[in-house]
């Protein structure tokens, strides 16, 4: 309430007065004090020229003129992403020297500082997982290799464990239901359930991914035993393995569903909330299953054609051990704030966000995940985009909130602070988005997920409408939504919020690969520009001339449409 007050004193003299100052190209000053960041002289390697675009002027006739710069925000990637931001993990150097990188930015832009103690810097606190040592994994005597033939799931707990492997289906329990209760379930209405008639007690439990034919009617439209922290829940990891630990396995191994390709998921998770301290859980690859329990794919198969389980002992043993834990960490989100400067609108706020953070190193093989596509892109659009607000001079009628969020790869844990413990209201706030993954794919424009949404499309119609003003020659593609990034817990709280990212293929995600030499400055291009032509109407008060008709705000939308449990469901992403 304090930050509030005070920014409601900020928004009075900026009404009257405004004024900015503005920082070299690289967004740092190195004649600064103690505070600054040592930046080393790293040499980048410009392969696609420098390309820098006018913006045209608004605001301030003095204001000097402000272009786009594509090199500096290539730069700003290239720094962000550089071996010695060591991956960028929170509670890391790397990771608060690139904090340390966004906000002196937001203090040479003379931006508005409403976090803890008047900076921009937001403190908060969390659990994070981490593996210790080097885990080892066996079928049938035979080891295989860490990050080739197994991986370990995030939240998995520790354990040494030798123990005969159990067929257990797909690790689903799905109690007696009634037909009418649950019309879209296909399983049969007396249930189903895969620990039934199978003594896991003490063992390995082996399941699979996913569930019977692979449906995801199955996992939307069935009931599931208490195990289940919040419906559906039936595909995901974390309540498979707690439905193990709970039938008395003491390790669990997932393989993948023979309805889908054959390689490791993308961000297996167990989560925070099926966290069990002493169940050891790894995914295997199913060909090296396959050597060892031949059978998998014909009891699975079977599973698919009669709907019933197949679950047995396998005469297979097995051993996981895995020493991993949960320390806690401190961390930053990095939050600057343009004030409005309409007196109608400007307590109505703007938020364009970006998270900084990213997977850090392996600890096995000490490779750095650089992740210069995830998400450094996006960070140095967003800084860019800031630049562009005060240097240009354009008098924005809305408050605009530039933010560095963090631990976003550990479970959008910045972003849902921040929602938790709003600096500005969020019953204020408009719109939210997040930059996320804009440095690779074709250079063709950007996705917008959630863009599709009734709440959402709006804001796709102004990115449009005014990118056509623009004449830019990039598409924009409302997509179905995503709940992988940082725009989710504003829309869970009734913000119209969109995820952006460039379309095409982003071929090195969550790979060490992803680094600076594959970042394409047409997709920066692309990024910067349709950002800019999806938030600069609104942030003007000008979003009419492009819809048609008047924003649905917040809380109109909280109180007369959707119940925050419904509007979860519409997010639903990859999360099994």
């Amino acid at each position: 309430m304090k930050s509030f007050i005070l920014f409601l004193m900020f928004i009075s003299l900026f009404l009257f007065s405004c004024s900015g100052k503005s920082g070299n190209e690289n967004g740092t000053d190195e004649t600064n004090d103690e505070t600054v960041v040592d930046i080393p002289d790293e040499e980048i390697e410009d392969e696609a020229g420098e390309e820098i675009c006018d913006i045209d002027q608004t605001g301030d006739e003095d204001a000097e003129e402000f272009q786009f710069d594509i090199q500096r925000v290539y730069d700003d990637v290239a720094w962000l992403a550089h071996d010695d931001r060591t991956g960028r993990l929170p509670g890391t150097k790397g990771n608060d020297d690139a904090v340390e990188y966004v906000r002196q930015l937001f203090e040479e832009l003379d931006l508005l500082p409403i976090g803890d103690d008047n900076t921009f810097l937001q403190l908060f606190e969390f659990d994070m997982w981490e593996i210790k040592g080097s885990p080892e994994v066996s079928l049938g005597g035979n080891s295989l290799d860490y990050g080739q033939g197994f991986q370990v799931f995030r939240y998995s707990g520790s354990g040494e464990i030798e123990a005969e492997i159990v067929f257990a289906g797909h690790g689903m329990t799905v109690p007696p239901f009634d037909p009418e209760e649950y019309p879209g379930c296909i399983l049969p209405s007396t249930g189903y359930d895969d620990f039934a008639d199978i003594d896991v007690e003490g063992k390995i439990a082996l399941v699979v991914r996913r569930g019977p034919k692979g449906l995801v009617s199955i996992h939307n439209n069935c009931p599931a035993n208490d195990v289940c922290v919040e419906t559906p829940c039936l595909w995901n990891f974390g309540y498979k393995v707690k439905n193990a630990a709970l039938n008395g396995a003491k390790g669990v191994i997932v393989v993948n569903s023979y309805h889908e390709s054959g390689a490791f998921p993308s961000g297996m998770t167990v989560g925070r909330e099926y966290f069990s301290e002493n169940i050891p859980s790894v995914f295997i690859l199913t060909e090296e299953v396959e050597k060892i329990i031949p059978d998998l794919k014909g009891w699975t198969e079977k599973i698919d054609d009669l709907l019933v389980p197949q679950s047995t002992l396998t005469g297979v043993n097995g051993t996981i051990n895995l020493d991993a834990g949960i320390n806690e960490i401190s961390s930053h989100n990095v939050i600057g704030v343009l004030p409005g400067k309409d007196p109608e609108l400007a307590e109505e706020v703007i938020v364009i966000g970006a998270h900084l953070d990213h997977l850090g190193t392996d600890p096995e093989t000490g490779e750095i995940y650089n992740g210069a596509d995830d998400n450094a892109s996006g960070t140095a659009v967003m800084m860019e985009l800031a630049r562009a607000f005060v240097l240009g001079g354009h008098e924005n009628a809305r408050t605009v909130v530039f933010a560095g969020w963090n631990a976003e790869e550990l479970g959008l844990i910045g972003s849902c602070h921040y929602v938790e413990n709003p600096l500005l209201p969020i019953s204020k706030t408009v719109a939210a988005y997040s930059i996320d993954m804009v440095g690779q794919g074709g250079g063709y424009g950007l996705m917008m997920y959630g863009g599709n949404l009734p709440d959402n499309e709006w804001l796709a119609s102004v990115m449009i409408g005014y990118g056509e003003e623009l004449d830019l020659n990039y598409e924009v593609l409302p997509a179905n939504p995503l709940d992988a990034s940082d725009h989710v817990c504003f829309y869970y709280e009734g913000v119209p919020a969109v995820l952006l990212s460039t379309i095409g293929v982003h071929a090195h995600y969550h790979t060490p690969l992803d680094t600076i030499d594959i970042i394409n400055k047409g997709d920066l291009s692309a990024a910067v520009w349709l950002s800019w032509a999806g938030i600069y109407p609104i942030a003007m008060g000008i979003e009419d001339k492009y819809i048609g008709s008047e924003i649905i705000y917040p809380q109109s939308l909280i109180n007369l449409t959707q119940p925050v449990d419904a509007r979860k469901k519409n997010v639903r992403g990859i999360i099994y």
